[in-house]
């Protein structure tokens, strides 16, 4: 088994996952931030069985109350595919399944939208999260490699 860092022992010996509200923020990449009442319903929302989990439709809340405004607060581009959902309720409850097949929704938005929206049943404030940009040395790299590979075939 893996040793444990000070921190992870720490944090495993003090209390469960579930009860924890705060952690640390480094500089590289900032966490969630909600409200205390967020962290209250995360907390209620945390508690419960799967199969209710699954059946739980939040109530809307600023910045969010159709799914227009949700998807559009979200980003990526996931606003294009707003108009497919009918209500509130059948974004809350569409299944993976269901966004594939019957809705259409490609692959990296339908997971970007349920992350979300297994997030805002936490309480998670809505806000935007952007892909970085790949950097030009791994651009560079990657065409380096395909001219070695068309020399070794002799096509280069």
């Amino acid at each position: 088994m893996f040793p444990l860092t000070r921190s992870f022992a720490a944090l495993q010996v003090q209390r469960p996952l579930s009860q924890i509200v705060a952690r640390q923020v480094t500089p590289v990449r900032s966490l969630v931030v909600t409200s205390v009442e967020g962290w209250k319903e995360c907390k209620k929302y945390l508690d419960l069985d799967p199969k209710a989990k699954a059946k739980i439709v939040p109530k809307p809340r600023e910045g969010a109350s159709s799914p227009k405004e949700f998807l559009t607060s979200i980003g990526r581009g996931c606003a294009d595919v707003a108009d497919k959902f009918k209500s509130w309720d059948h974004l809350f409850t569409a299944t993976s399944d269901e966004m594939a097949d019957t809705l259409a929704i490609p692959v990296k938005k339908r997971k970007y939208i349920l992350q979300w929206r297994e997030w805002f049943k936490r309480g998670v404030e809505l806000r935007s999260i952007e892909l970085p940009e790949r950097s030009k040395k791994h651009l560079r790299i990657k065409k380096q490699v395909q001219l070695l590979r068309l020399k070794k075939k002799g096509l280069a």
